[in-house]
């Protein structure tokens, strides 16, 4: 449930009438608002090749937009201090981050408990009087299961001594326990680089013993601490002043745990219709967390944009016309497949679209506003014009469009796929889109 917050006491500024009381950031640069009144903003939401601001670094991830926009635009927003913000697709927790930021009470709602783990670890970094844990002692057990997900990667011996550290941080209460678990992370993934290919959201398993990777419990340890101590030297002590709350769930978008008719401001990027899988790219944390993907498909059939069908998903999806369109122009496709398996996919992924749609819908206040950052794509040489589609739907759900903003893409992951390069294709754009319930 999400509860009434105080009032919060306003700084000064220059300018009187400042409505909202911000947590000071010695870190992070001040931005201007957007120039929403000019139909284009300041700022890009694409994040900068090097993006630093709000800890972003510190678990970075090619998706999403950048914590400066974000930030941006809910300064530019004419909204109460008591105003909640949802990100139902939180990801790693841009939005979350840049809403307590700005004063306001926030909630994230992410299926994937890895990036719930980095969405938390970046809010609770800055909250007033919450002390960062360092993990420092872990027990002994005499060998790793047989069936551990982290033999994919790791010897035996090595994947003893990391789930040792992961049983260890599993006792400890979740405000304790995200530093280092992001730590552990990152150390994984370090070890484990020579298993990621050219596409960034692929993870190789190893195909004999001779391709897993060696690491002595005491070189493992010495990482682990030095990963630790990157991360805590990113976190400064924030000001003295009231941190709103913010709400991390682990939850589909399909089924939000908020109340009806609470949000006043929904900013949020869901996933593209890209064919990727975040299952996969959050394989070797998953592990850590105990999940073996491989084994298992119920967490990687459930995320938005899987490359797995559900049995449930080949019925025809209740959307509007360009998105039956599409389904149209890839089932009649001449390649191998399209008629099949990739049309059944684009149904499913519809379907996960417009099911968080309306529940974004349910959970919104009359008047709020909702900011989409969606990426157009290709099926082949067919234009997946994922922007159209969501302006579409959301305007068949009571939302009246206020702005559009399109940035072109340069580098997409359909540059990456050398098969998909024989299709001509045009620029493709990511666009915000902003829209208000009537």
């Amino acid at each position: 449930m999400i509860t009434k917050y105080p009032s919060r006491v306003r700084r000064e500024k220059k300018i009187a009438t400042s409505t909202r009381q911000r947590v000071t950031q010695p870190e992070l640069p001040v931005v201007s608002p957007l120039d929403r009144g000019q139909g284009r903003s300041t700022l890009s939401p694409k994040r900068p090749s090097e993006d630093t601001a709000g800890l972003a670094d510190v678990f970075p991830y090619y998706a999403g937009f950048g914590y400066d926009w974000a930030r941006a635009l809910l300064e530019s927003l004419h909204v109460s201090d008591s105003a909640v913000v949802l990100d139902p697709w939180n990801g790693s927790g841009t939005t979350t981050l840049a809403a307590q930021h700005e004063g306001f009470r926030a909630v994230g709602i992410d299926r994937n408990p890895v990036a719930n783990i980095v969405a938390r670890l970046r809010v609770d970094a800055y909250m007033t009087g919450q002390k960062m844990t360092l993990a420092s002692a872990v027990g002994k057990r005499h060998s790793a299961p047989s069936d551990d997900p982290l033999h994919a990667w790791f010897t035996p011996d090595s994947t003893k001594r990391i789930r040792e550290w992961a049983d260890h941080l599993s006792l400890l209460p979740i405000r304790q326990s995200c530093l280092p678990y992001v730590a552990l992370f990152r150390s994984i993934r370090a070890l484990s680089s020579a298993f990621e290919g050219s596409n960034p959201t692929w993870v190789k398993r190893a195909k004999s013993d001779e391709e897993l990777v060696t690491v002595s419990a005491a070189d493992f340890d010495a990482m682990l601490m030095e990963q630790q101590d990157f991360i805590a030297s990113r976190v400064i002590a924030s000001s003295d002043t009231l941190s709103p709350p913010v709400k991390i769930a682990t939850a589909l978008s399909s089924a939000l745990p908020v109340p009806s008719k609470c949000v006043d401001v929904v900013l949020t990027s869901p996933p593209y219709l890209t064919r990727i899988d975040y299952a996969v790219a959050y394989t070797r944390e998953l592990a850590v967390l105990g999940h073996d993907i491989a084994k298992d498909r119920t967490l990687r059939s459930a995320l938005m944009g899987t490359t797995l069908i559900r049995r449930e998903s080949d019925s025809p999806p209740r959307v509007g016309g360009t998105a039956r369109t599409l389904i149209e122009d890839v089932a009649s496709h001449s390649s191998k497949a399209s008629s099949g398996y990739y049309r059944k996919q684009v149904v499913q992924y519809l379907d996960d679209l417009t099911a968080g749609l309306d529940e974004v819908t349910r959970v919104s206040k009359s008047g709020a506003s909702l900011h989409l950052v969606v990426q157009d794509s290709y099926y082949k040489d067919i234009p997946v014009k994922l922007a159209d589609i969501c302006v579409e739907e959301c305007t068949m759900r009571g939302w009246d469009l206020t702005s559009l903003d399109p940035y072109v893409v340069k580098r997409t992951l359909t540059s990456v796929n050398k098969a998909a390069r024989n299709y001509k294709k045009s620029d493709v754009s990511e666009t915000v889109i902003s829209l208000r319930k009537s």
